[in-house]
């Protein structure tokens, strides 16, 4: 009787060791061992810090971005008032960040959220632009510059930006922001959607107003020389990252049931994978969404289940994890709907839905809501 009581004994301590062994390191296979008949504990129960939802205030509106690894910024509305809080995931902490007669529209931080741009709209539907630090001083302000915006943080000088502003009859201009510098130089391009190639060259694909089609060519500009160059045939679309990962988006024929995503280092290509296709019945192709981390070179996206028309397709998605150099892949979880997503600093968590009001624990593959009513 005591040799069996200290086997067991020995086989509970190598069980336990195997169990720490597997939280520590990467993303495991899922087990098809069933070891006991007993439900499984959830997976957050063996994790060191268990995430605190915040308990919904009066006037929240919504969670909009990261303020670091374990802090998210929401917002709140009060009398025509609009606060942007922080809230420590784990602590359960608020604090006050920012504060305007405003209504807050989006918030957006750049590479490494040391800057915040917020979007506001006034009670007579005028817009404005702040720029804030990581303590919400504010470091840039233009208001009624445009009636909405959209923005692309330079990942590389990390106080740049690219502007569009939108103007009324569906004009709109372009302008390249130094936020330290306040300095704002329109620049001469018709398009409004930028990536980043270099600290002072940015990619667009070049559409041509007068004759719609789903893929256009790729041009670069060079912010300091105000060269433009062609470099490759029409694509659908591009994305481009701050480690020179760039990802291309291409299709052979509008009949296709996937499209192409190329990824390529240097100009050298790395990777492909094909994506089922949701057809919008538009010149409006549609991409997943998606964010990537650079530490870990891993491309997190949301893959529908086949190909089919986007507006009645309710089979859910697959929330991927994509190493392009390795050409690896993990499912993390599966989701209902299609919704925007928005990777922690430090790759551990994403932020998913409309108001952001999940968050997703990486490693764990487990969702949890953020908001408690």
């Amino acid at each position: 009787m005591q040799r069996l009581l200290i086997v067991i004994g020995i086989f509970m301590v190598l069980l336990a060791g195997c169990s720490f062994m597997q939280r520590e390191g990467q993303l495991l296979p899922e087990t098809k061992t069933n070891l006991a008949q007993k439900p499984a504990a959830s997976p957050s129960f063996f994790t060191k810090t268990s995430v605190h939802p915040l308990k919904e205030p009066r006037g929240f509106a919504m969670i909009s971005e990261w303020l670091d690894s374990e802090t998210i910024l929401y917002v709140e509305e009060h009398d025509q008032k609009s606060t942007l809080k922080s809230y420590h995931l784990f602590s359960g902490k608020t604090e006050s960040f920012f504060e305007t007669n405003e209504w807050i529209i989006d918030v957006k931080g750049n590479e490494d959220l040391s800057l915040f741009s917020i979007l506001t709209y006034d009670e007579s539907d005028q817009s404005s632009l702040y720029v804030v630090n990581d303590e919400g001083q504010m470091q840039l302000e233009l208001q009624q510059f445009g009636d909405s915006y959209s923005i692309y943080w330079n990942p590389y000088k990390t106080d740049e930006m690219m502007l569009v502003t939108y103007l009324p009859d569906w004009d709109f201009e372009v302008y390249h922001i130094n936020v330290e510098g306040q300095t704002i130089k329109p620049i001469d391009i018709g398009q409004t959607y930028f990536q980043w190639n270099s600290a002072n060259e940015v990619l667009f694909l070049d559409w041509d107003e007068l004759q719609p089609n789903y893929e256009a060519p790729l041009f670069s500009y060079n912010l300091e020389t105000e060269e433009r160059e062609e470099l490759v045939s029409p694509i659908i679309s591009m994305m481009s990252f701050s480690d020179q990962l760039h990802v291309q988006v291409s299709v052979d024929s509008i009949y296709e049931l996937y499209s192409t995503y190329t990824f390529s280092v240097e100009g050298e290509s790395v990777s492909e994978l094909e994506m089922p296709i949701l057809n919008t019945y538009s010149e409006q192709w549609w991409v997943p969404f998606y964010e990537y981390d650079p530490k870990s070179s891993t491309f997190y996206y949301l893959r529908p289940k086949y190909s089919g028309d986007y507006f009645s397709y309710e089979d859910g998605y697959q929330l991927i994890a994509f190493d392009p150099r390795t050409n690896a892949e993990v499912n993390i979880l599966e989701v209902d709907q299609h919704l925007p997503i928005k990777l922690s600093p430090d790759g551990k968590m994403m932020l998913i839905g409309n108001r952001f009001e999940e968050v997703i624990i990486l490693r764990e593959k487990e969702k949890l809501p953020l908001l408690q009513s």
